[in-house]
């Protein structure tokens, strides 16, 4: 039910948002969907809509056509307009030179996660530079969008003021591509410092610091037969404790999407980017599972997600899947990896027609073929604080390949002979000895033995010794065989590794870049 207008206005503001989509010729665009964030609404022949004005309104904004260019204002997407005391919201876009695009790459990234400036200079130097340089080899028009905790406020330590400086840093001319940016739960500002009466909600009120910054919180867009959904969905509980909420959508939410989705044809690809994954949510949350309802009524949706670091493929019974993406900033930017091994990176879906027909985690800096690593059973890491030490054995091997997933298979090559294949380990969550479940043990022994996070005395231990979802093992049938591991992922493309890994490596596979600026980690 809409909120009436004395309820939060000094003012009476025009009843109804309208104004018209038009080409750059001045030609009208009919069939655009138009909404404020709670309606959506056509353009009709003319390119005309209109719709009653809520006072909880923050923006209008268009999904932008398949056939039209993303507009750019000083190198970010502008598809909205912030409502005000306007009698028409117009929009102008641009055809694109042959019509929708076939064919496209689409970055994900998860978790920048950036609370100092040093960690700006890491996410341009390691991350952005990488996937503008990918984008190149990649070929074909590139777009991303972020996965949530741009930045990372937490507690007291307020980091929203760095979400200006990471827009200019995302700019079109220095990624490469056109940036869409997704919400996440440390993007506010802690604590919440003034609130805007027209926000009934407290994860409303907080969310106008990062619209102020990106523009709407819940949004879409098309590409070719591509309809992409950003969403926020963290459910603050409380203004005073910033850390109490959960994933959820609001009513209004659910009710905007399904709108949303209604004016998407039928057999399209939907592909919703959220911050909090819904697995587990779900349970816990109706509104999250009527939207995964959503999803798979469709037939052709997917879902991708951050917040955890740590990369998961996730496949629902009624077809949907979701992909729990790596993040860039790995283990917060104390490291070169995540919590389960994978290196700090990004995701590279190349999608033709309305299908993904590949996709591959780029870790930032190595090349695309770097795509596992592999350990004795036996072996030891760590360092000063703490160490580990395997017992799988000393006649097997272990080999993390971050981004397996259904359809993928392996082989494994002894002496040059092919002898077998990976066995998967059961995920176990183990954080005392006998360390012989499946987590990596080698980017934990840095994180936490070498650099000292997470360990007793530091930060949430579960935060650097997450589970790993993709870790697997061999015992070789000669143990004295040199061993070759070749994975071929569900589109056929080939990866191998002979090489093992041992804390000798620390240094050239871990070992964070040291900037002389860096302040002290206040605990």
């Amino acid at each position: 039910m809409a909120i009436s207008f004395s309820a939060f206005a000094g003012k009476v503001l025009p009843p109804d948002v309208k104004g018209r989509v038009t080409d750059s010729d001045g030609k009208a665009v009919a069939g655009v969907a138009v909404s404020d964030g709670f309606q959506v609404v056509l353009t009709d022949e003319n390119g005309n809509y209109c719709f009653p004005r809520r006072a909880d309104a923050y923006y209008v904004f268009i999904s932008v056509p398949s056939a039209y260019e993303i507009p750019l204002r000083q190198g970010q997407p502008v598809f909205y307009k912030k409502l005000e005391d306007r009698p028409a919201y117009n929009f102008v876009l641009k055809p694109l030179n042959g019509g929708p695009e076939n064919e496209f790459n689409l970055f994900l990234l998860a978790d920048p996660q950036c609370q100092w400036i040093w960690h700006v200079r890491r996410l341009r130097e390691e991350g952005i530079s990488d996937m503008k340089a990918y984008a190149r080899k990649c070929k074909g028009p590139d777009y991303a969008i972020t996965l949530g905790d741009i930045a990372y406020s937490e507690g007291f330590r307020n980091t929203n003021y760095l979400l200006p400086i990471i827009r200019d840093e995302f700019s079109a001319d220095k990624a490469g591509m056109p940036v869409f940016q997704t919400i996440g739960n440390h993007d506010f500002e802690y604590p919440l410092t003034a609130v805007e009466e027209g926000s009934p909600t407290i994860s409303m009120r907080r969310n106008r610091n990062f619209e102020d910054v990106f523009g709407p919180a819940n949004y879409s867009f098309n590409r070719g037969d591509v309809h992409i959904v950003s969403m926020f969905n963290v459910c603050f509980e409380t203004f005073g404790r910033p850390g109490k909420y959960h994933g959820d959508f609001s009513d209004d939410q659910v009710s905007w999407l399904e709108q949303d989705l209604a004016a998407v044809p039928a057999g399209n690809l939907v592909i919703l980017c959220v911050h909090i994954p819904f697995e587990g949510a779900c349970s816990k949350s109706p509104n999250m599972a009527k939207v995964l309802d959503m999803l798979g009524e469709r037939g052709n949706s997917r879902i991708v997600s951050g917040h955890t670091h740590t990369i998961k493929h996730i496949h629902y019974p009624n077809g949907v899947s979701e992909f729990v993406a790596g993040a860039m900033s790995g283990n917060w930017w104390w490291s070169k990896n995540c919590a389960d091994g994978a290196p700090n990176g990004y995701s590279v879906w190349k999608i033709r027609g309305n299908k993904v027909v590949s996709d591959i985690y780029k870790g930032q800096n190595f090349k695309d073929s770097y795509q596992m690593r592999m350990y004795r059973g036996d072996a030891e890491f760590g360092g000063e604080h703490e160490k580990f030490k395997l017992e799988h054995g000393s006649g097997c091997v272990l080999v993390n390949v971050w981004n397996w997933d259904d359809g993928w298979r392996s082989e494994v090559y002894e002496n040059g002979k092919l002898c077998g294949e990976l066995e998967k380990l059961p995920t176990s969550g183990e954080f005392e000895p006998p360390y012989n479940g499946s987590k990596d043990w080698w980017a934990i022994g840095y994180s936490v033995g070498v650099v000292g996070r997470g360990h007793l005395q530091g930060s949430t231990r579960n935060n650097y010794c997450s589970k790993n979802y993709h870790m697997f093992k061999y015992v070789p049938k000669n143990p004295d065989a040199k061993l070759k591991v070749v994975v071929y992922d569900a589109s056929g493309r080939k990866f191998s590794c002979s090489t093992i890994t041992t804390a000798d490596d620390y240094e050239t596979l871990a070992k964070r870049p040291q900037y002389p600026e860096e302040p002290g980690w206040e605990e």
